[in-house]
């Protein structure tokens, strides 16, 4: 019985340890990286660009959620029933988790402390992301069921929702909401930026990150941004990292 309940404690423990060491592992491993080779990151310095609106911040808790929401769609759809559907989601989980986390790594390694006043946020985004992570480990072996994943579920939300009130009001402003010049919409176009949002630019392997998470307008996170979308949102992207 003693023994049965110890290692019942034991895994209770290692499993949501497991979790956050993965973030900050891979967040570690990114900020080597760039530490070593900081044209890896991104090579434009860290400037505002949102603007502080309600529209910004329903935008990046919409996207965070929508990413966020892997682990536990992989639950809800079967994954962990079989060993092929374990190994997959193992993957899915692995790939969100390093996407995630590595590119952050990597302009926190390059900008360090002048990409800090941008970044009020990643606490409360990295708990949410260790939280799905987390909810991944506990149901693959099966023995958890999707109505249990619930607070859980309940819980990065909110973590999600005070992150992007953090991002839009405390992160600094920029004035107006259109690209001022004809120069920002060249660079844009020169680092090959795709989508509206953060552009991590023409560091080696920054600017081929495709991190989704924890969102579109974050610093250094998000997708890669660029001229596809300046029509739609007419910003550059938060932290200016183009």
């Amino acid at each position: 019985m003693v023994t049965a309940e110890l290692t019942s404690a034991i895994r209770q423990t290692w499993r949501p340890a497991l979790s956050a060491s993965a973030v900050i592992g891979l967040t570690a491993f990114g900020i080597g990286l760039a530490v070593v080779d900081p044209a890896l990151a991104g090579s434009t310095r860290p400037h505002p660009t949102l603007t502080g609106s309600l529209a910004e911040a329903a935008e990046i808790l919409l996207n965070n959620a929508r990413v966020l929401s892997a682990p536990f769609l992989l639950v809800v759809l079967g994954f962990p029933k079989s060993r092929v559907g374990r190994g997959t989601g193992d993957l899915v989980v692995t790939a969100l988790t390093a996407a995630s986390t590595v590119p952050v790594g990597l302009e926190l390694g390059r900008w360090q402390g002048r990409l800090l006043p941008y970044l009020p946020q990643l606490p409360l985004e990295w708990a949410a992301l260790v939280l799905a992570v987390h909810a991944w480990v506990i149901t693959r072996p099966g023995h958890i069921t999707v109505r249990q994943l619930a607070p859980l579920a309940v819980a990065v939300l909110a973590l999600l929702t005070c992150a992007a009130c953090l991002e839009t009001w405390a992160t600094p402003h920029r004035q107006g909401n259109r690209l001022d010049t004809a120069r920002d919409t060249a660079v844009w176009r020169a680092a090959g930026c795709l989508s509206p949002g953060f552009c991590i630019g023409s560091g080696r392997v920054a600017s081929r990150s495709h991190a989704p998470f924890p969102s579109l307008r974050s610093v250094p996170l998000g997708r890669l941004a660029g001229a596809a979308g300046i029509s739609s949102t007419n910003r550059p992207p938060q932290g200016g990292i183009t």
